[in-house]
């Protein structure tokens, strides 16, 4: 079998890895045991690059990674997600979505994004322009601003707004902490590992990226230590080695 090509932004960081949407397909590679290899995109040629590939663009008409071509089938695919449900498509062994579940995990995505990163995501965008490389660090910049709707970089997460995301986002894991209660085993579906628990641990990937040791160390021991341990459960998971919260990050606050 071919390796599947990986189209992942880099970063200033030692191994330059750092994107949760990229970091999420890293996992399911993991997972299903599938070889692939890295092709590096700077965020600023991101767009030319995918159109060169062939690829069309993600929710919101952007073009976005990951974005997988797969030399097997000639197949290219963009969006974390669809990449997901490719793979169990192509490569069934050790389904990521449980049959019937598509949907379920699609809809829990959006809930995990609306419930933890809206209220604290101005905040890590401008703690991720600090491991940009500097020849995409004015189109992050531009790209972030018409997101956020603002018009100067420094309104984004000022300093007492900044410390209220950063109360934010710890507090609303409580939430999440909730569901995974609820669940009645380790995983966000009990005892069935899937694509969830992925894109929950994918985030803390970035989160390890941005963060320093100290700040690393308060999600470590929420919850009685679940974000950690979820972490190493899942990279056990799926044989890979992705955020682990004792690499050395970057200060948030």
């Amino acid at each position: 079998m071919q390796p599947i090509i990986l189209y992942d932004i880099p970063s200033k960081l030692p191994k330059k890895k750092w994107a949760p949407n990229p970091s999420k397909t890293r996992f399911c590679f993991g997972y299903k045991n599938l070889p692939y290899e890295v092709i590096w995109v700077e965020f600023c040629d991101i767009a030319a690059t995918m159109k060169g590939v062939g690829v069309s663009p993600t929710a919101g008409k952007r073009y976005t990674v990951p974005t997988i071509k797969d030399p097997n089938t000639g197949v290219v695919v963009s969006d974390s997600h669809a990449i997901a449900k490719y793979l169990d498509e192509t490569y069934p062994d050790k389904p990521l979505i449980p049959r019937g579940a598509h949907v379920l995990l699609e809809t829990f995505e959006t809930l995990y994004i609306n419930t933890v990163m809206i209220p604290s995501f101005k905040l890590l965008a401008t703690r991720t322009l600090e491991i940009q490389n500097d020849v995409s660090r004015q189109v992050f910049i531009q790209s972030r601003l018409k997101m956020f709707r603002e018009t100067r970089w420094e309104d984004l997460a000022p300093e007492g707004e900044a410390q209220q995301m950063w109360a934010a986002l710890k507090k609303n894991l409580d939430v999440v902490d909730g569901w995974y209660q609820k669940s009645g085993g380790r995983w966000i579906m009990g005892d069935t590992f899937s694509f969830a628990d992925i894109v929950v641990v994918s985030w803390m990937v970035w989160w390890n990226a941005i963060l320093n040791k100290q700040e690393r160390q308060e999600v470590h021991t929420l919850h009685g230590g679940r974000w950690a341990r979820l972490l190493a459960d899942v990279n056990a998971e799926c044989n890979t080695e992705l955020g682990s919260f004792e690499e050395h990050g970057r200060s948030l606050l």
